[in-house]
Order: C-alpha cells, then sequence, then structure tokens
C-alpha cells in the first residue's frame, strides 16, 4: 500500500520526511515477492474464512444461550460472549476494517460494520485506528490510543501527576471499564466534536453514516439491554452485562497495549515544523513490538494481532499471512541492521507493558526504552 493512501486525511502539519523510503521500499520488495513467487492473493485464505463462520457461530449462540439459562449459568455465558465479541473484532472487524478480509469491497464494509454490532461505530473506528494510529503511532496529541483524559501517562511527552506513581497497580483496576467508557462516552464526544484526540476528522460524517450511528446505538441498547432485563430482569442482566464489558474491555485494551505501550517501544515527538526527522516505516519500527511470535493459539484469537509490526507496515495484507511476513520483516531487518522488537512469550509482553507504565510514573525519571534484543 502506497504511503500517500495510508496518510490520506492526515493534517498538513503534521508529517513524516520527505524522501525515497528506502526502508519501506526495501520491505515492501520482499514482502510482494514473496506473494508473486507463490502465487497467493494479499487477502483472506479459505481457512480464515472458515475462522470467520465459526467465531459467528459461537457470537450469535452464546447470545442465544445467555438469553435462554438462569443465573448463575447464564453469568457465565456471559463471559463467554464477551470473548466471543472479542473474536469478532480482532478476526472480522479489524480485517473488515483495513480492507484485507476479502477482495471484495462491500464484504469488507460489511465486516468492518460488525464494530457496529458490537457496540461502537465502524466509522469512528476508521477515523481512530487507520488514519490516527497507525499514521502517527505513539505520538502524543494525535494516536488517541494514548491518552487517557490524564489518568494514565503512557508517553513521556505527557504530563505527569502525583498519582501516575501507583498507576502500574490501578491500571488492572481501569482496564475492565474501558469499552463503557468507549462505547458510552468516547463514540458520542467524537461524533459531536468530530475529533479524534487534538486532530480533526479526514471528512465530517455524512448522513448516511449518521442515521447508521444512532442506528446502531439504539440497536445495541435493545439487543444488550432492553431484551435482557425483558427476559432475565434488571438485576441478572445487568450483571450479566457487566461481566460481559469487563471481560471484553480487559482483552481487546490489554492486547493492543501490548504492541505499543512496552518498554521496547519508543514514543517519537513531533518536530515544531510538524515533522518527523523519519521516514514512515522507520518509525513504525520503533513503536511497535511484536509478541509471542510462536505462539498459534494466540495468532488464531487474536487475529495475528501478535504481529503488529507486521500489521502496521501492511495493514491492507490479511492476518492470515502475518506469520510469514514475520519470517521475511525479521530477515530484511537483520540484514539492513533495522530494528524489529519482539517478546518471546505473551508473559514478557505483560512484563513490558507493566514496568513501561511503572517507570512513566516515577518521579523524575528520565525517558528509557530498553535496547532491543534481535
Amino acid at each position: 500500500m502506497g504511503l500517500s493512501t495510508l496518510l490520506s486525511g492526515v493534517k498538513k502539519k503534521s508529517r513524516f520526511m520527505s524522501s525515497t523510503r528506502p526502508a519501506y521500499n526495501t520491505l515492501s520488495k520482499a514482502v510482494n515477492s514473496y506473494f508473486t513467487d507463490n502465487g497467493l492473493a494479499k487477502t483472506g485464505t479459505s481457512d480464515l474464512y472458515q475462522k470467520v463462520f465459526t467465531i459467528l457461530a459461537l457470537h450469535v449462540s452464546s447470545y442465544v444461550l445467555f438469553l435462554s439459562l438462569p443465573s448463575p449459568w447464564g453469568w457465565a455465558v456471559w463471559f463467554f460472549h464477551g470473548l466471543t465479541t472479542c473474536l469478532v473484532g480482532f478476526n472480522i472487524m479489524h480485517d473488515g476494517g483495513h480492507d484485507s478480509l476479502t477482495p471484495n469491497k462491500n464484504l469488507n464494509l460489511l465486516a468492518a460494520r460488525t464494530f457496529n454490532l458490537i457496540g461502537s461505530h465502524a466509522y469512528y473506528w476508521r477515523q481512530k485506528h487507520n488514519l490516527s494510529h497507525h499514521s502517527f503511532t505513539n505520538i502524543k496529541g494525535i494516536d488517541e490510543d494514548i491518552e487517557s483524559f490524564g489518568m494514565l501517562r503512557m508517553s513521556p511527552h505527557q504530563k505527569r501527576s502525583w498519582f501516575h506513581r501507583f498507576q502500574h497497580i490501578y491500571v488492572w483496576l481501569m482496564y475492565p471499564t474501558v469499552s463503557l467508557i468507549w462505547f458510552f462516552f468516547l463514540d458520542y464526544k467524537a461524533y459531536f466534536s468530530e475529533k479524534i484526540a487534538e486532530r480533526d476528522y479526514s471528512q465530517p460524517y455524512g448522513k448516511n453514516e449518521s442515521l447508521l450511528f444512532w442506528c446502531s446505538k439504539v440497536g445495541y441498547i435493545a439487543m444488550y439491554v432492553v431484551i435482557p432485563v425483558w427476559l432475565l430482569g434488571w438485576e441478572s442482566a445487568l450483571i450479566g452485562f457487566l461481566i460481559m464489558h469487563a471481560v471484553m474491555s480487559t482483552v481487546f485494551t490489554v492486547v493492543f497495549q501490548l504492541a505499543h505501550v512496552v518498554d521496547k517501544a519508543e514514543f517519537p515527538e513531533l518536530g515544531k515544523d510538524g515533522q518527523l526527522k523519519e521516514e514512515w516505516a522507520l518509525h513504525q519500527l520503533k513503536t511497535t513490538v511484536d509478541f509471542a511470535p510462536g505462539s498459534w493459539f494466540l495468532t488464531w484469537c487474536l487475529g495475528g494481532l501478535n504481529f503488529q509490526t507486521e500489521h502496521h507496515l501492511f495493514p491492507r495484507i490479511s492476518h492470515a499471512h502475518y506469520p510469514e511476513l514475520y519470517r521475511i520483516v525479521r530477515q530484511v531487518c537483520q540484514q539492513n541492521n533495522y530494528q524489529h522488537r519482539v517478546y518471546p512469550t505473551l508473559w514478557h509482553a505483560l512484563r513490558g507493558h507493566y514496568q513501561h507504565l511503572r517507570h512513566m510514573g516515577k518521579s523524575g525519571s528520565p525517558y528509557r526504552q530498553v535496547e532491543y534484543s534481535p
């Protein structure tokens, strides 16, 4: 995918160094050769499509089941439904949102709009994730993924408050609430302000997207509040709803944090002219970290998001190809002395996230980014 396409809609004042982009061209050439030599499409495979149908079946059946079972058995299914919601987000919505699930644009749009079904809005996700996070990863004021209304200090360029000293502890109590804040506050804030962090939307909501936003919100309340209360009673439905969100929120949040808000990632800062003094691909290699590349189970469940470096470099390629892209990117990085940052296991990534938050909360601590291990 061309860099100009990736950066469409980004404010002119925020830009990368204009150059021939040697790192991106070298990586892209190696990856493109792999697909050409093997006669493969960059979109999903038959195995991925089977996984999509499996996940959708689990998601729908668990919804029907928690409406049918009395407490406390029903709450266990609410818990499981929270996990299936994550599977939908990681494996279907995410690839669809990047137009990488299938060669069919309409099917990709349909997949992306499963985000409306699970509580948020696909248009907001595109502005927040595709245009801001993917373009200017870990940049204060642009990447909303490192903004938390001052509750957390995730970047060394953010203001430190006294309570950040304990953020590596209380953050684990915050994570179960993130989806509730997102779906019932941030979505509306973004809708009315048409801003992501300090950056304006690439284009305002049209009538169709506005209508879809409100219909999705009403539909979500009907599916997950009105119908459960009607069938189960308000107390059982409320407990189940909170259980579902706690599970979904924690898994979603932690997975995305482990790729960027860790002690192996960097947090560059825009120059006074709004420019980053390096090319986009090198920025992605510095701000993004893979984890547990050898775990087929995590790769299956997370939709390849443990290969975040490969995803950030080539977001239009389906996650079905990420394990092979990992091998290619790692080889090219070693040959060209580029930094390819990896945690060998999930535990190492969790520890890296914990250590980074702890360090960011310390008073007077200079910014410390651990050396990557090739």
